[in-house]
């Protein structure tokens, strides 16, 4: 058996060798919302060593209780943050705040002066200093917050006003990192991406909308005229291209934002950060999602065996690596209505580029009374557990 056949000999025996005997279908075609790789690309293995034994597992679902999808996730910020030399600190650094009770950190960046409580003053729209309430990094690492040496936090208090406050202190040198909180502000930033997980070379849309809330408000809800700002795309890697944020009609910023070919080895996840400003008022939000390298792909063909309620679903393969199939089983109940009976998993290694196949054991549940087929496999996945990615999803794959 060469690198170049199937799977690892003993994944093989422990997963096919119970694979259904039913018919060959087609998988259904992709439909809209479906991540289907277009074409495979070869990756490394990460340095840590992946699980190699198979699995396969399945569980019951309660009929009657319905699948619901998660609803899409949006970031919300009532925060922004600068980074800022010692010219400005020394001058008088700008700080709009849009609520009382705000709260301001300032941390040197490395190479930087840490500057002395009495240094450091925060004055009032005024010109007043404004008697904010000060504490320093040994305060704050001993309430558990991970803060470096230097750091120091303001609150301006419960009574301040809105405006634009001034950091100032005549002792820095270096550059700082700035963040100002406003728990209180009816200013928030939403930050939406279309996708939560996509592949290299693919695109998503960013939307970002700015939301003024509260009684008084008389346009409560909505975003505050001048709206605008500027986004970035982060890698894993450190390494991040511009966007251009555009305005809409219907008040939102949005960008077509598209993912490079060349994801990096590096893992984790990836982010959109956007940096807006609305009549003076700044906020600062970021959305996560994962890259994927699209290493292994369904082939596009199942066997499934009505009567054992198994399926395979074969495999076509990239990289070397450890790949998970995943789906949900329906069945018809009595009134021919399809409800949700049993979800399955099922993951091996494999040792190349080939074909192979893995056995969703569905078998494994019981099927609820008064339940029976036509069956139908939803929310089927493949995921790159080694780099722990996914790279395909078909929300409806296959009835048999």
């Amino acid at each position: 058996m060469t690198m170049h056949s199937t799977l690892l000999a003993a994944a093989t025996l422990a997963i096919l060798s119970t694979a259904p005997t039913g018919a060959a279908h087609p998988l259904r075609a992709a439909a809209a919302g479906d991540q289907v790789p277009a074409a495979l690309a070869a990756a490394p293995l990460p340095p840590d060593q992946s699980e190699r034994e198979p699995l396969a597992f399945a569980w019951a679902l309660d009929p009657a209780r319905p699948l619901q999808a998660p609803a899409p996730y949006v970031a919300i910020s009532r925060s922004y943050w600068l980074q800022v030399d010692a010219t400005e600190l020394q001058r008088g650094l700008a700080l709009p705040l849009t609520a009382p009770d705000a709260v301001i950190q300032l941390s040197p960046a490395p190479g930087a002066r840490a500057l002395s409580a009495g240094s450091l003053q925060l004055r009032d729209p005024a010109g007043r200093s404004s008697g904010a309430h000060m504490v320093d990094a040994r305060v704050l690492q001993d309430a558990g917050m991970p803060v470096g040496e230097g750091t120091r936090m303001l609150r301006s208090g419960a009574t301040s006003m809105a405006g634009v406050y001034r950091l100032q202190s005549r002792q820095a040198r270096g550059r700082y990192v700035v963040q100002v909180l406003e728990p209180n502000s009816p200013l928030r930033l939403e930050v939406q991406a279309s996708h939560s997980r996509v592949l290299a070379g693919d695109s998503l849309q960013l939307q970002a909308r700015l939301r003024e809330d509260g009684a008084g408000s008389p346009q409560a809800g909505t975003p505050r005229s001048g709206f605008g700002g500027h986004a970035l795309l982060v890698a894993p890697d450190g390494r991040s291209w511009p966007q251009q944020l555009r305005p809409m009609p219907d008040g939102s910023l949005r960008a077509q934002v598209r993912i490079p070919a060349d994801v990096g080895n590096t893992q984790g996840l990836w982010e959109l950060q956007v940096f807006a400003q609305a009549d003076g008022a700044l906020r600062d939000g970021a959305v996560a999602f994962a890259a994927a390298l699209p290493t292994a792909r369904f082939s596009g063909q199942a066997t499934a065996d009505p009567a054992s309620r198994r399926v395979s679903v074969s495999l076509q393969v990239a990289a070397a690596g450890r790949y998970e199939a995943r789906g949900t089983l329906y069945a018809s109940a009595a009134d021919g209505q399809l409800k949700p009976v049993a979800q399955a998993h099922a993951a091996a290694w494999f040792e190349g580029p080939g074909q192979g196949a893995l056995v969703l054991p569905f078998d494994q549940a019981a099927l609820p009374a008064g339940f029976g087929p036509p069956y139908e496999l939803r929310d089927l996945q493949l995921q790159d557990q080694s780099r722990m990615a996914s790279i395909e999803s078909r929300a409806a794959a296959l009835r048999f």
